[in-house]
């Protein structure tokens, strides 16, 4: 059961105020700005905390969080082993916080070495995870959580730009042509994708191309070299930083589209998708569920071998192979 944001602050309230409150909530949702202003209102709910705005803020006030890092846009181990030095420190009387942002982007390792800290915290802990992709998680983490689903009242399913909008419709027609899956046709929707990325990356490099050049015509004359190779160097990081993480939407995406077909195979309503409702109802008629699932572990496996050092073409072929052939 998913729950509109009021309604689950409204209840983990109700656990605070009676001693009732897990140590512990796994906060899920297509909506990352809901997820986040859902652990801000809990951190104020439980330190009595005033002025919070966002992730930035609970930090002020010494709440620890955690974010992905790195090019691979990463949750590393040294980051988990960090948090769990800081919670074993002691309190000044208020509960102490941690927030994992976007927590499916944990390394396996970093998800292990968070295991005994979920399963015993330091008293006066309270830990929140936050995700768009919980299945993602690995089944330990999970089960050491309590889960709040969350959905947008008066929502229609995912905010998709206009080149999510058209990945999903490419898929809807792969599927809803009268010609089968086969190796063939999933190689010409992967190059069909890879034109999407390929747009995404463009945009990306020339909006940050076009702040550099500002940042150069309004500093270049006072500043030396070095200055200039440290922007460049952040600009080009922080372009594959941007680019990563829209590449993750669209898997999101495509995660979320085998998921929906598997709820309607149920008899299920499709939350994500609904404007694609009907279409997704004649495919998933067609296909038994054991097929989704593993066109569905497919997607699982892409996304796990995105975050290693495995070559994106290599990787996006043979997951397109598994997924749509």
């Amino acid at each position: 059961m998913a729950f509109a944001p009021d309604h689950a602050l409204s209840l983990i309230s109700r656990a605070w105020h009676q001693g009732r409150l897990a140590h512990a909530f796994l906060i899920s949702g297509s909506h990352p700005d809901d997820l986040r202003h859902l652990a801000v209102s809990i951190a104020a709910l439980v330190n009595d905390w005033h002025n919070l705005s966002d992730l930035d803020s609970l930090r002020q006030h010494g709440a620890i969080v955690i974010e992905p890092e790195s090019k691979l846009r990463r949750i590393k181990v040294d980051q988990m082993r960090d948090a769990e030095r800081r919670l074993q420190l002691t309190s000044s009387g208020n509960m102490k916080l941690c927030v994992v942002s976007d927590a499916d982007r944990m390394m396996a390792e970093a998800a292990n070495a968070f295991l005994k800290t979920l399963e015993e915290p330091p008293d006066g802990t309270l830990i929140l995870l936050l995700t768009r992709a919980p299945d993602q998680l690995l089944d330990t983490i999970r089960s050491r959580c309590v889960r709040v689903p969350l959905f947008r009242p008066g929502h229609s399913g995912l905010d998709l730009s206009e080149s999510g909008t058209s990945w999903v419709q490419l898929m809807a027609a792969y599927f809803s042509a009268q010609e089968k899956p086969d190796g063939l046709r999933a190689m010409g929707l992967l190059s069909d994708f890879q034109a999407i990325l390929s747009e995404v990356r463009s945009e990306i490099e020339q909006r940050h191309k076009d702040a550099l050049r500002e940042e150069i015509d309004t500093y270049g004359k006072t500043t030396d070299g070095i200055w200039l190779r440290d922007r460049e160097d952040y600009y080009d990081n922080l372009t594959e930083s941007s680019y990563q993480e829209q590449r993750n939407s669209f898997l999101t995406i495509l995660y979320t589209w085998f998921g929906e077909l598997l709820r309607r195979r149920e008899g299920l309503p499709a939350v994500d998708l609904p404007g694609f409702s009907a279409s997704m109802q004649e495919i998933a008629a067609r296909f038994p569920a054991a097929d989704l699932h593993k066109r569905l572990r497919a997607v699982d496996e892409l996304r796990r071998n995105l975050a290693t050092t495995v070559r994106e073409p290599l990787a996006l072929e043979v997951a397109f192979l598994k997924a749509f052939g």
